[in-house]
């Protein structure tokens, strides 16, 4: 009997052991989650979007959802560490208005991000390093060839721009929310980030002539304090097209994402053809105006001319017969009498 009884609570153990497992981890998942969800809102307080209220509880809810639906997801835990520490930085990046359709840009990148976050294989250390070093890989090919480019350039002044961009590029790889940031690349990929940027030359010439290296004193054009400043603005903003080939070649846009980019591009047509319509529009009434006031300018010098027309006509003297009304009354002996008798003399005959 007792061996019995020990046999039924073994079973019993099994039974129930793994359910209770799952209810705790279960509510562990819950809790991490109401707790990524929380932080996300603090963060969105703190640097608030003038967005409705229901335009913010949309975008929570959208990183929710790819939350919920990943909850099975290996690293879990470590994947919404990753979200909040990232989340900060693309929140502060975002341009905040009210324009409804690139809200939607915003939020259907969001969800790319979270999506690619949660359902992509977890990277090791050693991938992490991995990607560590092709980064740096292809900013010290890019540094090297702008001293190419630019011989004047101060070799340490671009040394240190080039730095400045790997460390923050390193600390993304750490919290790799951003997609480009999570996976290594293959050697492929980065031979044509290589190759693209070598066909940009002169995109860095046109940044170098912004930078006044077309005048003979770029510094006072362009208020740089040293030749120094100058090295560091054209390393720095020619290393920033490096991120745009990067996307060019890691990840594939999902289709929602590609699909709010042409509705805000859409709405932005629209947008530039209605003030162009406005501006056309209102110019016409200018010159509607003007010719109105052109016209009324004419009926009114016209009505005046009648006026006076009808009173000249209405019994006013006209000027020819006050003349002869004065001639006939002149005294001979005045000044010019005689002349008038010569002619009317000479009438008379």
């Amino acid at each position: 009997m007792p061996d019995k009884y020990h046999t039924l609570r073994n079973v019993l153990i099994a039974v129930l052991l793994p359910s209770a497992f799952a209810e705790r981890v279960d509510s562990a998942s819950v809790n991490q989650i109401g707790q990524t969800l929380e932080a996300i809102q603090n963060c969105m307080v703190q640097s608030p979007a003038p967005w409705p209220e229901e335009w913010k509880q949309e975008y929570l809810e959208t990183i929710r959802i790819e939350i919920e639906r990943h909850r099975e997801a290996s690293h879990f835990a470590e994947r919404l560490e990753i979200l909040r520490e990232g989340f900060t930085g693309c929140w502060e990046g975002l341009t905040k208005n009210k324009d409804r359709a690139l809200f939607e840009v915003y939020r259907c990148r969001m969800r790319w991000y979270v999506e690619h976050l949660m359902g992509t294989e977890f990277p090791s250390e050693d991938e992490r390093q991995m990607l560590r070093n092709q980064y740096t890989d292809i900013w010290n090919y890019a540094a090297d060839s702008l001293l190419a480019q630019f011989p004047f350039l101060d070799p340490n002044v671009v040394q240190s721009a080039k730095q400045d961009d790997l460390n923050v590029f390193y600390r993304k790889i750490d919290a790799p929310l951003i997609p480009v940031y999570l996976r290594p690349m293959s050697d492929e990929q980065v031979q044509q980030i290589k190759q693209h940027w070598n066909t940009r030359r002169y995109s860095r010439v046109d940044v170098w002539r912004r930078l006044g290296g077309d005048s003979k004193s770029p510094l006072e054009k362009n208020s740089l304090s040293s030749n120094a400043q100058r090295d560091y603005e054209l390393t720095k903003q020619s290393l920033s097209q490096l991120l745009g080939l990067v996307w060019m070649v890691v990840p594939r846009r999902p289709d929602y994402y590609v699909k709010a980019l042409e509705g805000q591009a859409n709405a932005a047509k629209r947008l530039v053809q209605s003030k162009r319509e406005a501006q056309n529009d209102q110019q016409r009434l200018e010159r509607e105006r003007s010719r109105q006031v052109l016209q009324t300018e004419h009926i009114s010098f016209l009505l005046v001319a009648l006026l006076q027309s009808a009173s000249c006509a209405n019994g006013s003297p006209s000027a020819s017969s006050q003349v002869q009304t004065s001639v006939r009354g002149q005294n001979k002996g005045s000044k010019g009498g005689g002349a008038y008798e010569i002619e009317n003399a000479f009438q008379e005959r």
